[in-house]
């Protein structure tokens, strides 16, 4: 089988820059040519018909072959996998697999235009829709029920309390189980469509809230039975609903119709990553951020209980390892996007779902790197335990990720995607600052000396570190760095990798 190798961030470079090259000379072509043309033509020169149309096709066609180059950087990308690399290193991988995700990411470009036409459609619903508007939205959703590329562009295009009442319609729930069947529904539409579902009224009386529309029971069944019926829904939506959202439907009022819960956990089980061992016999004793992980089976790297030289891992290890498993698409996407070793994502949740079970966030750390946080470290949130209110997280916004006040941060890192996107934002910020200081090594693949300054520093004292020549060697010595480099630890990060294929 062939091998083929390109470094990504150069097909980027090449496309980024013929792109606004392409778009530069279209610009002229609509804005000079053109009318210069027609006036040559209307002052009697000979006819130039079809000239700037001619000229407009094939840069056009120079504009998606530019298109296409960034998509096969994005394809190397994707199929590199948990792989830690420098920019500037090529990536060799199978021809054939490069190939199968190029196509996938083709087909998407393709159907943007029939997304594109759903979203007109959502423009011309109304916020509060009466009947003649619902009517008109609904014919039209009903010409489209077999495209769902269609339905998630209307979809998407609608705001919250929409979507919701969308939710309340059987052409509306058709259209929402078609458009999930397409995988391009947003996470903020799936986020959306979630709350909505535990938005329910449980007698003849609808609940008065400004706010939300109402379901009734029967329309939830239906919704949930529309996408059990469409594997690939099930299976989109599945993936795209976090632990909280799981959570608040199964415990919360939606549970009070009887049919949710047996329908729900069907649905979780086409989750793409859903773990594939027996089911376990007895519950796990994780600290609460991951308690989500007693609803998963076994994980596919030790699906009987033990791992593949027969060791048997306890019940809290395996639960970590399968809610690992259930969120290793994120893990890895954020892994990739801050080239770091994606274990040291993992370390900083299954430390703490391990080994800090309490609702205490602050702990003495000792060791020779900077690893004491500040007093005002106190309120944690979400897998990993970011803390809230510190520094750190608020120093990785604006440069890697949106800023954001203390109610918004807690906001995003209730879930579970949002609590990984910060632990790889802060553990490579500590990587970026490491790099400042061109004599150190780099520490983007070392695991131990990333987790243990996310667990205890903060990025001026590690400068500060770094800049003492007397400080030469790197040692990770609280508790999280010591769990990463000890035989437990590393048995464990070493599976989670196998979660990768990696081997």
């Amino acid at each position: 089988m062939a091998t083929v190798s390109a470094i990504p961030e150069h097909l980027y470079a090449y496309a980024d820059h013929c792109t606004r090259g392409a778009e530069q000379l279209q610009t002229w072509v609509r804005a000079v040519l053109t009318p210069a043309l027609r006036a040559y033509e209307s002052g009697g020169g000979t006819s130039c018909s079809g000239l700037d149309s001619a000229l407009a096709r094939e840069i056009a066609a120079a504009f998606y072959t530019d298109r296409d180059v960034r998509t096969v950087g994005q394809a190397f990308m994707e199929v590199n996998g948990a792989n830690v690399r420098k920019p500037t290193m090529p990536i060799s991988v199978q021809e054939k697999s490069v190939n199968a995700v190029f196509q996938r990411l083709q087909a998407q470009y393709v159907n943007q235009a029939r997304m594109d036409a759903g979203a007109a459609l959502a423009k011309r619903m109304e916020k509060n829709p009466g009947s003649v508007n619902l009517k008109e939205i609904t014919d039209e959703l009903a010409r489209h029920a077999n495209d769902p590329y269609f339905n998630a562009g209307f979809f998407n295009g609608l705001e919250r309390r929409q979507i919701e009442r969308m939710m309340s319609d059987p052409t509306g729930i058709q259209a929402l189980v078609s458009a999930f069947a397409s995988g391009a529904v947003s996470k903020g539409t799936a986020d959306s469509v979630a709350q909505g579902l535990g938005w329910l009224a449980v007698d003849t009386r609808f609940p008065v809230n400004v706010d939300h529309y109402f379901i009734t029971p029967a329309e939830q069944t239906a919704f949930l039975k529309g996408l059990l019926a469409n594997p690939a829904a099930s299976a989109q939506f599945a993936y795209h609903m976090d632990d909280p959202e799981f959570r608040s439907l199964w415990d919360g009022s939606a549970s009070q119709n009887p049919e949710l819960r047996p329908l729900l956990m069907q649905i979780l089980k086409t989750h793409p990553s859903w773990p594939p061992g027996d089911t376990p016999a007895t519950p796990a004793n994780l600290s609460w951020e991951l308690r989500f992980a007693n609803n998963l089976p076994y994980p596919s790297v030790a699906p009987h209980g033990v791992d593949r030289n027969g060791k048997p891992y306890s019940r809290d290890e395996l639960a970590v390892l399968s809610w690992i498993e259930f969120h290793k698409d994120t893990i890895l996407q954020e892994a990739r996007a801050r080239n770091i070793d994606p274990k040291a994502i993992v370390a900083a949740i299954a430390w703490e779902a391990l080994h800090n079970k309490g609702n205490q966030a602050v702990r003495a750390f000792r060791g020779q790197l900077p690893a004491v946080p500040p007093l005002n470290y106190h309120q944690s949130m979400g897998p990993g335990k970011v803390h809230i209110d510190s520094e750190v997280a608020a120093d990785v916004e604006g440069e890697l990720l949106p800023r954001q006040g203390n109610l918004g941060r807690q906001d995003v890192l209730t879930t579970s995607d949002g609590s990984i996107r910060y632990i790889a934002a802060i553990l490579a910020k500590y990587a970026a600052v490491t790099e400042d200081f061109q004599n150190r090594p780099s520490i983007r693949q070392n695991v131990p000396v990333l987790v243990n300054l996310y667990q205890g520093s903060d990025f001026d004292r590690w400068r500060s570190w770094l800049s003492n020549p007397r400080n030469r060697q790197y040692e990770a010595l609280n508790e999280m760095g010591l769990w990463a480099q000890s035989p437990e630890g590393r048995r464990l990060l070493d599976d989670s990798l196998r979660l990768w294929g990696q081997p």
